[in-house]
């Protein structure tokens, strides 16, 4: 009897240890994903102001797209012009890069932690796999039509030095007010930008205010 309670001992010792120091893994973990979880919360509100700066960006120069896919731009317009946004309106547009680094973060600790099981970080990870892609892939179709537009001109038009190095704009201004070609290019420019790339910005935008939310919100629960 006296054997198997030195036994019982051990084991209740080893059992107990175990659990404890399970329960501190457990601590650990989830002190690592709560510091995650805070970093993805500083990275989405530092997005969100990039998106919104290019969202105003976009809304002022809506009315220039609009002037010249409806016909009623002039050459006065164009010389009248308070900046080369209007000369330049197809051929260059501010970039988004998005903060990463809570995501990477994210993605090493749910790859080191595959039998843990939370849902707010599962979710943020399926957000940053869709969303990112999505508004790499529109980005991308940009990216080439800006490159198509640059080399066709640069290779096809007598205007293109003084234009490109903003010496005289005039040979490019009768090519945009009289060519169909410059029209189609402003059109193309204008779907990828206002019906996909911009749209695409915007879910970013109101995916992420929720998740920033729901950050906050487990922050109150601790």
């Amino acid at each position: 009897m006296y054997g198997i309670g030195e036994i019982l001992l051990v084991v209740i010792g080893i059992l107990i240890a175990v659990a404890l120091n399970n329960w501190n893994e457990k601590e650990r973990e989830k002190k690592e994903l709560n510091n995650i979880l805070l970093t993805i919360h500083k990275n989405l509100k530092n997005d969100i102001l990039e998106i919104d700066k290019i969202l105003e960006f976009h809304e002022s120069t809506a009315p220039l797209y609009d002037k010249i896919l409806s016909g009623s731009i002039t050459k006065k317009d164009y010389q009248d012009a308070q900046d080369i946004r209007l000369h330049f309106l197809i051929l260059g547009y501010p970039e988004i890069s998005f903060d990463k680094r809570g995501y990477n973060l994210l993605s090493t600790y749910n790859s080191n932690n595959e039998t843990t099981k939370d849902t707010l970080a599962a979710h943020i990870a399926d957000f940053y796999t869709e969303r990112l892609l999505e508004i790499k892939v529109d980005d991308e179709f940009r990216a080439l039509d800006f490159k198509n537009n640059y080399e066709y001109w640069k290779n096809n038009y007598d205007w293109w030095a003084n234009y490109i190095t903003r010496k005289d704009f005039d040979g490019f201004e009768t090519y945009a007010l009289n060519s169909p070609d410059y029209k189609n290019r402003v059109a193309n420019a204008y779907f990828l930008t206002y019906d996909i790339f911009l749209p695409e910005l915007r879910i970013f935008k109101e995916q992420a205010l929720i998740i920033i939310k729901a950050i906050e919100q487990r922050a109150l629960e601790k």
